[in-house]
């Protein structure tokens, strides 16, 4: 089996036509799926209609949460409970120990630290009763092992803690910037991949210009996310992903 990429979203926070922007990473029997966007459930099960297979809830056992923004983080809440209380299948949920040490507290806690029983009686609970929480290494240079998958991360250049991340599997790798300004050490880190997905948009982010003006050896091997509504796929001078898109390496 082939490194295989799905694309299950490419839109922005403010998107009303896509996705947020959200990834799925296949290898063997390792399934990752890369942020927790809202909307998760459908987004999930209409990858059967832009050339399936739809998939549910339940066919995700790892999930890496790249940052804290509400568009990365906002179906996190939807598939911790339906893991829980619907099929009873806990998840290893993967973060850099800057985004696990506020998931809880500034995320998820309200929402979920307090659940009532059949008779009435709440009882307390913490992230560790949902999921098997596993940190990354807090060194960015130590690659990990996922399942079948190698891992690397780095830091982005974000308003909070975020992580880029480099997949490797069998001599192919691939490498997704999360969230970032435009940084060219990054990139070049993401450039050893054999396929790049790189973000761009408005503010705090890569402007498509600097995109745009890399080599064409790059280029070739990069695709956009993250776009905002208004990116002309067809007249961009960099390919865009698009929502079902597989890229097997």
């Amino acid at each position: 089996m082939a490194l295989s990429v799905r694309v299950v979203g490419v839109g922005d926070a403010f998107t009303a036509r896509y996705y947020n922007a959200c990834l799925l990473i296949e290898a063997d029997d390792t399934r990752v799926l890369v942020d927790a966007p809202p909307a998760l459930a459908r987004a999930l099960r209409d990858l059967g209609d832009r050339g399936g297979p739809a998939l549910g809830l339940d066919d995700i056992d790892h999930v890496l949460i790249t940052h804290l923004h509400g568009d990365h983080v906002g179906g996190l809440e939807q598939l911790l409970f339906w893991r829980r209380f619907v099929t009873r299948r806990r998840c290893a949920l993967h973060a850099i120990p800057d985004v696990l040490a506020g998931l809880w507290s500034e995320r998820l806690r309200g929402g979920m630290e307090v659940l009532m029983d059949g008779d009435g009686a709440k009882h307390p609970l913490a992230l560790n009763d949902y999921a098997d929480v596993r940190p990354l290494p807090a060194d960015p240079r130590a690659p990990f092992a996922l399942g079948a998958l190698t891992v690397e991360w780095r830091p982005t250049v974000h308003h909070i803690p975020t992580s880029a991340l480099r997949f490797s599997f069998r001599g192919a790798t691939f490498g997704y910037s999360a969230d970032t300004a435009y940084d060219p050490s990054l990139i070049a880190w993401l450039g050893e991949a054999d396929l790049i997905v790189h973000e761009t948009n408005l503010g705090v982010h890569t402007p498509i210009d600097r995109l745009a003006a890399l080599d064409h050896s790059l280029r070739d091997r990069m695709r956009l996310i993250h776009y905002p509504d208004w990116h002309d796929l067809d007249a961009s001078p960099l390919a865009s992903a698009r929502e079902g898109d597989r890229y097997d390496l």
